[in-house]
């Protein structure tokens, strides 16, 4: 059975709470006027909702991917996501396959679905969305961790939980020359811009430590959680040998930007980056 806590928690990502905050916020609304108004909107949106999703589809309403930990689920931003929870594979799935099977492919579908429209899905909303228990999410979590291709839910994208980042086996790809179109299909259709987010914090990291830092030094200046400071630590220890050393010597050259430079001038895009690391994607 689901806790107070769980439902609580549960309950302050609906987007009806969200436009309450926004209105509260954003317009100075006393919290009366901006529940009323929340809830007139909402009667308004429920009738034209059907036609806003595809066959199969549920709207919900996921933490927005770029809130950092710990700050509290009410004061988040929340986005709007479209989720797939029955698609047009999954009776052969289940009919090939089996029922684990076909749960193991909806909830990597709607994690990746989730994280595509700019969202990010904990364990709980995807046991919650999928009418599964918290366990029984948490132990194909680990099968997929087992195999290598960790999901990206919101705690290990936002570095919360205890489980291995699906950050390291990309960069490990990455240092091996694999192509960033490669890796995408890999790691489950990874986009452009997180590719080069976490090579660019590993560089980071990297060219840190060259200097001498400590872990809660370059944690303070990287702007990066210690726990996932150690992981590159550990990372960067074992693929510094002479098979991966250009690699590496690129990523520090290519991707690291100082602080003081990324205040001046914030004007190369992700493409631009990934064009200095490859040469432009293959």
């Amino acid at each position: 059975m689901k806790t107070q806590a769980s439902a609580g928690r549960l309950a302050e990502k609906t987007w009806v709470h969200a436009l309450e905050i926004e209105l509260r916020h954003d317009y100075a609304l006393s919290p009366i006027e901006a529940q009323v108004l929340a809830r007139h909107v909402r009667q308004i949106v429920v009738q034209q909702a059907s036609t806003s999703r595809g066959r199969g589809q549920v709207s919900y309403q996921a933490i927005a991917m770029d809130e950092p930990a710990g700050k509290p689920l009410r004061l988040c931003r929340k986005v709007q996501v479209h989720l797939t929870i029955v698609g047009d594979s999954d009776a052969e799935v289940w009919t090939a396959q089996g029922s684990e099977a076909l749960r193991r492919l909806r909830v990597k579908r709607i994690t990746y679905e989730a994280l595509a429209q700019g969202g990010a899905l904990s364990q709980e909303d995807i046991a919650c969305i999928l009418g599964l228990s918290e366990r029984t999410i948490k132990r194909i979590f680990a099968t997929f961790r087992e195999e290598e291709t960790p999901l990206p839910s919101r705690g290990e994208i936002q570095d919360i939980g205890p489980g291995t980042s699906h950050k390291v086996p990309l960069i490990r790809r990455y240092v091996a020359d694999m192509a960033f179109s490669r890796i995408s299909r890999e790691l489950g259709g990874h986009g452009l811009d997180s590719m080069v987010r976490y090579l660019q914090h590993f560089a980071r990291v990297m060219i840190l430590e060259d200097r001498g830092l400590t872990p809660s030094q370059i944690s303070s200046v990287g702007g990066m959680s210690e726990s996932l400071v150690g992981q590159y630590q550990r990372l960067y220890h074992e693929l510094d040998c002479p098979e991966y050393r250009d690699a590496l010597d690129r990523l520090k050259r290519n991707v690291y930007l100082p602080s003081d430079q990324r205040k001046e001038k914030q004007i190369e895009t992700n493409s631009d980056i990934a064009k200095g690391l490859k040469g432009g994607l293959s």
